[in-house]
């Protein structure tokens, strides 16, 4: 069968060479550049998004000591004030008194208003700042008490040798948020309680000259206490939010007591994700805020990995442009190779030689290649010698070969088959060309022969048959082989005749002394009612005579089954199989030898189960019985026993022949189925018989099984396989 051409585009574009190297030179610079560009980001990522962190936390730290320091610095005004000052705030001269107030309020423009006690708590003096920023001498006069507002932490008014009290947070009637800062002032000469000097802070102001610093783009800022209340911010949307602001985490951080945090990533009182951060205050405890929108405040980010992915991307473009002129310039010689050897194959011509371009790894190939083709040039030539060698051998053997497919149709076949069976026989059953008797099945067994009618003539064919491997260019499944052994088949039936005859002949006397017995009983009946009839005074009476005819003709019945057992035995009958009772037909050549083991004085004991059925030849087995038994009476003495049983044994019958006479020599038992070989004297036997015996039973898919010892007897155990009653042949 010849090789398939390859076709021009045989092999698919994705597994091309070139395609590969081109797969393989992206794959080396996404991955790399994949691998370190994520570890590279990653890593400036984290170190940006800290960054972003700790700018925020840094500006959001500033603010609150700026503000903390803004309140400590009106205070340090205020009690600078108290010790240069003190007689003339709680004096009774007015003027000096609110000059040093208009100077505090011009000196601290966070200050909203001053107001100073004496040392009951009452009012001496008030002065509020202007719209315009300027004191208002107007609000200027004596109150007898605290203002109703909160002054100072919570416990006792301010005690005298405290230095400061900075009140609680609350709004003015215009909803400004508002501290009071509230010292105590003593007589510079012996610290005796003078009075008080209570200024209010306006946190809006104090707080805008802080909160109006560069904020980035999205950045707000905002300052709450400790409850959560806002206090200022640069988002105006804010105090309309003042719940939802209370549940941003880092305000629940706040208020739940913690110190600071440099940032996390939560959503804002909008739903907006961002990024905050808080520092807290020591005095008064507030805490400032700073939140950025995450996308403002990863645009770093954004950027950055929009730069890697194009610095990636000329990077994997360069890498492919690479890849793919190596690519075609490795591949080109390798697609000349492949047009070069496409070329050979469709024209055939192994002389032909690759002309070599370069003399790298690839020449190389090609040089190797060239050497490779006058290699199989060479052993082309021995191939198609060895072929016509072959064919001249397969023609010349004396048998019939066949390949079979797996259907057992016929594929291929030699001269001798088709000199058997004809020559138009592709793709026809085997079983169909090899018609005739006992064909069915022809592959069921290994070694089995055939009968089969060529040109009116039977011929017996020995088949054997071989399973191939499946990979064979024929598509065939088995080799079958058919060897004529029709001389062989021939010469052995003659020999089970020849050997058959003999023991027809051993038997001649024995059964002529058996036939000889009741001949003498009807002859003397017969001789006796004669001499009877003769006499008038004695003449037999009619029961007499009957009694005489019946056993005449009992004794005739007799001879009659003698004769007829002999005779079955002796006809030459049909070489097919049947279905046989081995227990009836063993019975019946046992009769044929119940007279010679009377002459040894010998007993022949026969158990056999009912039923058992094996296939084969009924006259051919009986021989066979006939044989082994014959062996066992010859080789036992007088008085002995010769035991003969069959039974079941699973899908086996076991027929077994025991006798307990001399037995056989060891160097003897080796040839005792050897043809010929016999140890009896001249004229006592062929040496054919267990020979002839165990092709029989050979020819029965049995075995059988010869043990002996001298001196002590002789087994033979055969075994064939078991049928049930109308079971069809194979």
């Amino acid at each position: 069968m010849e090789a398939k051409p390859l076709k021009e585009n045989s092999i698919p574009w994705w597994m091309r060479i070139k395609v590969h190297f081109l797969l393989f030179g992206i794959a080396m610079s996404i991955l790399p550049l994949f691998f370190l560009g994520y570890l590279g980001f990653t890593s400036v990522r984290q170190n940006l998004q800290m960054d972003i962190y700790e700018q925020n936390f840094n500006q959001v730290s500033v603010l609150a000591h700026e503000i903390q320091d803004a309140i400590a610095t009106v205070e340090s005004s205020l009690n600078f004030t108290k010790p240069t000052t003190a007689r003339a705030l709680t004096g009774d001269e007015e003027t000096p008194r609110q000059l040093i107030l208009e100077i505090l309020l011009q000196k601290e423009p966070a200050l909203k208003e001053l107001k100073v006690y004496d040392s009951n708590f009452s009012s001496i003096a008030h002065l509020r700042r202007l719209a315009e920023g300027l004191p208002d001498s107007a609000a200027s006069g004596p109150e007898h008490t605290f203002s109703a507002a909160p002054l100072l932490s919570p416990g006792a008014p301010l005690a005298a040798e405290s230095s400061a009290a900075i009140s609680d947070l609350y709004f003015s009637p215009g909803g400004q948020p508002e501290i009071r800062l509230t010292v105590a002032i003593q007589d510079p000469v012996n610290g005796k309680l003078l009075g008080y000097l209570q200024g209010t802070i306006d946190l809006t102001t104090m707080i805008s000259r802080y909160f109006n610093f560069q904020l980035d783009e999205g950045k707000y800022v905002f300052l709450i206490d400790r409850s959560g209340t806002l206090i200022g911010q640069t988002d105006p949307a804010l105090p309309g939010h003042q719940e939802a602001l209370r549940q941003a985490p880092a305000v629940q951080s706040f208020m739940a007591g913690e110190a600071f945090s440099t940032g996390s990533d939560y959503k804002n009182y909008a739903g907006a994700h961002v990024i905050g951060a808080f520092a807290a205050m020591d005095t008064p405890n507030w805490g400032v805020f700073m939140e950025q929108p995450a996308h403002e405040a990863n645009k770093p980010i954004f950027e950055l990995a929009l730069r890697l992915i194009m610095i990636a991307i000329l990077i994997m473009a360069l890498v492919m442009i690479i890849s793919i002129s190596f690519g075609l310039k490795v591949v080109h010689p390798i697609e000349n190779l492949e047009s070069q050897v496409r070329q050979i194959i469709r024209t055939g011509d192994l002389e032909s030689h690759i002309p070599i371009e370069s003399w790298d790894e690839i020449g190389r190939l090609v040089k190797s290649f060239n050497q490779l083709l006058n290699s199989l040039d060479e052993k082309n030539e021995n191939l198609k010698n060895e072929k016509k060698l072959l064919t001249t051998v397969v023609d010349g053997v004396d048998a019939g070969m066949v390949l079979l497919n797996s259907e057992t149709k016929i594929l291929w076949w030699n001269a001798k088959f088709a000199q058997w069976f004809g020559q138009e026989l592709a793709n026809l059953p085997c079983e169909q060309v090899i018609a005739g008797p006992g064909t069915e099945g022809i592959l069921l067994e290994n070694g089995r022969t055939i009968s089969v009618f060529l040109q009116g003539e039977r011929r017996h064919f020995r088949q054997m048959y071989y399973e191939l491997s499946p990979d064979n260019l024929e598509n065939a499944s088995y080799l079958l082989l058919l060897d004529d052994v029709t001389q062989e088949v021939e010469m052995e039936a003659r020999m089970i005749e020849t050997d058959k005859m003999a023991a027809i002949g051993l038997l001649a006397s024995g059964v002529a002394h058996e036939i000889n017995n009741p001949l003498a009983v009807v002859a003397a009946y017969s001789e006796d009612l004669l001499d009877r009839l003769d006499e008038e005074d004695a003449a037999p009476s009619q029961e007499e005579i009957k009694l005489g005819f019946k056993t005449v003709l009992e004794q005739i019945v007799r001879c009659k089954q003698i004769t007829a057992q002999l005779l079955g035995f002796a006809r030459k009958r049909d070489s097919g199989s049947d279905l046989i009772d081995i227990g009836i037909a063993s019975a019946q050549t046992l009769g044929l030898l119940e007279h010679k083991a009377r002459q040894k004085h010998l007993h022949l004991h026969f158990q056999g189960e009912d039923s058992l059925f094996a296939l084969g030849n009924e006259n051919e087995w009986q021989q066979v019985v006939l044989n082994l038994v014959t062996n066992a009476l010859d080789a036992s003495a007088e008085e002995g026993i010769i035991e003969l049983r069959s039974y079941r044994e699973g899908p086996k019958i076991q027929f077994i022949i025991q006798d307990y006479g001399e037995g056989i020599p060891q160097d003897h038992l080796k040839k005792v189925f050897d043809p010929f070989f016999t140890t009896k004297s001249l004229g006592q036997g062929t040496g054919l018989g267990l020979y002839v015996s165990y092709g029989i039973i050979a020819k029965m898919h049995g075995e059988m099984i010869l043990e002996s010892t001298e001196g002590q007897g002789t087994k033979v155990t055969i075994s064939l396989p078991f049928h049930e009653a109308g079971e069809q042949s194979p």
